[in-house]
Order: C-alpha cells, then sequence, then structure tokens
C-alpha cells in the first residue's frame, strides 16, 4: 500500500514546496523524497537508515540529500503552507461541535529551545500546546515562551 497516492501528491503537496532558486533543478523526483521523509517520521527510523533503494532503484540518492530537503522545508516554512492548505482543503471533514486543547512538556538534554526547569521531570523542557478537533485531528501548535 502506498503512504501517498500520486494525484494527492501532486494536488496537495507538491505545489507548497519551495523549488530550487536561481535556475537550478533537481533531477530527482521531489516527490519521491518527500514520501521518504514522511516515511522517516512515521517510522522513527534513523536518517542513514531509510529504504532509498525502495524508492531510487536506479539513481544513486544519499539520505543525507533526504535531510537536506526535510531540513530546507522545515525552515522556509514549506511544511507549514502543506498543512495549512489541507486544513482549508478539507475543513468540511474536521469536527469542530468541540475542540481539546493540550499541553507537553519534553526533556530537553542538549538545552535546545528549552524553556525552564520542570521539577517533576527534574530536568529542563521544551513546552508546546496543541489544539486538536474532536476526533483528534490537529489543527494547530505552538510553543511556550521563555520567561
Amino acid at each position: 500500500m502506498e503512504l501517498i497516492s500520486k494525484y494527492k501528491l501532486e494536488k496537495w503537496i507538491l505545489p507548497h514546496l519551495s523549488k530550487g532558486k536561481r535556475g537550478f533543478s533537481t533531477r530527482f523526483d521531489l516527490g519521491k523524497i518527500f514520501k521518504l521523509i514522511i516515511k522517516r517520521l512515521k517510522t522513527g527510523c534513523q536518517w542513514r537508515e531509510l529504504s532509498l533503494k525502495e524508492y531510487f532503484s536506479k539513481e544513486t540518492m544519499s539520505w543525507q540529500l533526504v535531510y537536506y530537503y526535510f531540513n530546507k522545508w522545515c525552515k522556509d516554512g514549506s511544511f507549514k503552507r502543506i498543512w495549512i492548505s489541507l486544513l482549508q482543503n478539507n475543513k468540511r471533514k474536521l469536527d469542530l461541535s468541540s475542540v481539546q486543547l493540550d499541553g507537553s512538556h519534553t526533556r530537553s538534554k542538549t538545552g535546545g529551545e528549552s524553556v525552564g526547569y520542570q521539577g517533576r521531570k527534574s530536568s529542563k523542557t521544551s513546552n508546546c500546546i496543541f489544539l486538536c478537533d474532536n476526533q483528534g485531528q490537529m489543527l494547530s501548535m505552538g510553543k511556550a515562551n521563555k520567561r
């Protein structure tokens, strides 16, 4: 079973991904790269453990290139544009009869964007807040600011 159909990929995903500037265009299929990123996020495997041969059997591809696109699309807002577009185009499927707001404290062992010390967790944590519809579909996420 394919994770994302070709039709959905071309209609809802690819138009929102940033492309190379100054005439550069990749020789690799951005749709396949996107599918590899989603697979990595879903399975939680290491970048170097991605099954590149499954998607790029005839071409030489490295996990570093897949990570490059993931990092690029995170920083330039491509994933945010995709998410907003998907919510707008599918809002009739959302159950907004009731919404839930929930928070999360995740340990930040190496510092990163840690917010503050949480006594019950015995470490610094990053704080996030999530807004979901009545079916648990995430609508939005926010980060707590440092105090």
